[in-house]
């Protein structure tokens, strides 16, 4: 370990006050820490950071005079959302779409794709790519699946496999226009196929179809002039679930597609429905590790493409009954806990999890209740209801909780916020073994952000120390508790207390954090 000469006065002068502090401990003046922190430079976490985001579709039901709600989406819509992201300030964000929504429009005789990039959809679309572009937020872009994913009758042609060279152009054709006409370089990575392993896809589960047409995309976009632009994202597979007849376990997917396709591949990721236990025990980093031992020896960055919960027990019985009672839930694919408090605890804890395993950022599933439905067919009664808040609440029943950011918006915000791209990532060393307490640590250009989650029954005071805390800069508290987060009149987080200089000895040498919350302490101010 080195430490320059500032960081061992920082450091010094961390540890001094602090003793100064704890020598008052037995007036009463400051409680005794139940577990002491520290970051140092040696417990550096060497892996790319790219930042946590969501996932934002382009509202495929509501886009369009002949969407099946209608157009929905209007100008003030947009400008809401637009106002919400802002205050997200999310790093990376994935849009996934269907060639038929937009740009594709059927077999001719020859059977040959027609398509059409001059379509009421596509301009929709054009407002979610504006918001990335203008803010340069890096997009992970991608189709669900083949075009012919939705074709309900069979006796029509239709292009269904992922490795059909016809769909390979289409593909490469869409991004030529998306990109080189258009503009929009934040289309920076591309997923040829949602959870390719999983009897819902396209592929269903074919592994050697999804590997020949992943090569196929690759090798025409280098023949293309986009082999700059766009890098290959995968596999995308959901790791928790493997295909009840195709022989590839759901591991494997990551194993083999490192093993097999790293040359074509820019960025890895797959998907985690996380349950209650593997979060709040602290396992998830456990569960994640072995698969970064074998991405990070490609430095190349990894992210969760879809985090969420999915609760198991009597949650998974409560979450069900939500979401019958629910006029507009589709019960078997809604979170109803994304109304709750708890949901926002669960979700921070697996991000903070993410980042001491080594991934490079998490993208929350979803951003908003409105942009899909089971299936993707459209029912108005059947909203996946996994979102921040449903920007089309006054179509759908028009409740304050849809229509207003929902609790874990306010913890994800701060992931977002504090953590920003190409931190160095740092797992602190904890003094006393706690499966309740997470703590990470980040430092960035002029910044430090430290996290700290309690999922324990009990109050709990933290000392922390750190070389890299610079003493002359302020600190800002930030606090998602049950009784206590301050927002602003959006709905976003603010601070909640700010620490000069003067007084972050004392803070540090005991933090309280409340039970089944989440504290961040920064040098970054959000207002």
């Amino acid at each position: 370990m080195h430490l320059n000469n500032k960081q061992y006065l920082n450091l010094f002068f961390v540890t001094l006050l602090a003793v100064v502090s704890w020598s008052c401990k037995d007036n009463g003046i400051v409680p005794k820490a139940d577990i002491n922190i520290v970051v140092s430079p040696a417990q550096k976490l060497d892996f790319p950071f790219l930042g946590h985001g969501v996932q934002w579709s382009a509202y495929p039901h509501a886009d369009a005079p002949n969407a099946e709600w209608g157009d929905l989406m209007t100008e003030e819509k947009w400008e809401l959302l637009y106002e919400r992201l802002d205050y997200i300030n999310p790093r990376i964000i994935r849009v996934m779409d269907v060639a038929t929504w937009r740009y594709y429009q059927g077999l001719d005789k020859h059977g040959q794709p027609q398509l059409n990039f001059d379509t009421p959809e596509i301009k929709s679309l054009y407002k979610l790519l504006d918001y990335c572009q203008k803010r340069t937020i890096p997009v992970l872009f991608g189709e669900w699946g083949a075009p012919g994913l939705w074709n309900l009758d069979d006796t029509i042609p239709e292009i269904e496999r992922a490795d059909d060279p016809r769909w390979i152009q289409m593909i490469v054709a869409y991004l030529d226009h998306l990109i080189n006409e258009k503009g929009y370089t934040c289309i920076q990575y591309y997923n040829l196929v949602n959870e390719p392993n999983g009897y819902w896809a396209s592929t269903d589960g074919d592994w050697e179809q999804w590997k020949k047409g992943y090569q196929m995309l690759f090798d025409a976009l280098q023949a293309s002039n986009l082999s700059e632009q766009v890098q290959m994202a995968g596999p995308d597979a959901v790791t928790q679930w493997d295909h009840p007849t195709h022989p590839k376990k759901a591991h494997d997917w990551v194993y083999s597609t490192i093993t097999d396709l790293d040359r074509h591949t820019g960025l890895y990721d797959f998907h985690i429905y996380a349950n209650q236990d593997m979060i709040r025990t602290g396992d998830f980093v456990g569960y994640l590790e072995p698969f970064m031992q074998k991405i990070q020896p490609t430095q190349k960055p990894f992210v969760l493409g879809e985090l969420g919960m999915k609760y198991t027990g009597e949650l998974f019985d409560e979450n069900k009954k939500r979401g019958e009672e629910d006029p507009f839930a589709g019960p078997d694919d809604s979170s109803m806990f994304v109304y709750d408090y708890f949901y926002g605890v669960d979700m921070a804890d697996a991000a903070v999890q993410s980042m001491l395993a080594g991934a490079g950022g998490a993208i929350a599933w979803d951003l908003d209740d409105a942009m899909h439905t089971v299936g993707d067919l459209g029912e108005k009664h059947q909203l996946k209801k996994w979102g921040m808040w449903n920007i089309l609440a006054e179509e759908f029943g028009n409740s304050p909780e849809d229509r207003t950011p929902r609790p874990w918006a306010y913890p994800w915000t701060l992931l977002c916020q504090l953590y920003p791209p190409e931190s160095t990532v740092y797992k602190p060393q904890l003094d006393v073994v706690n499966d309740s307490i997470r703590a990470v640590a980040a430092q960035f250009e002029n910044g430090f952000t430290f996290t700290l989650v309690n999922q324990s029954k009990n109050d709990q005071h933290i000392a922390f120390s750190s070389s890299f805390l610079d003493q002359e800069q302020d600190l800002y508290v930030y606090e998602y508790a049950e009784e206590h987060r301050i927002k602003n009149p959006a709905g976003f987080p603010i601070a909640a207390q700010k620490i000069e200089p003067n007084n972050q000895a004392t803070f540090l040498s005991s933090i309280a954090l409340k039970k089944h919350s989440v504290l961040f302490v920064s040098t970054k101010a959000l207002e």
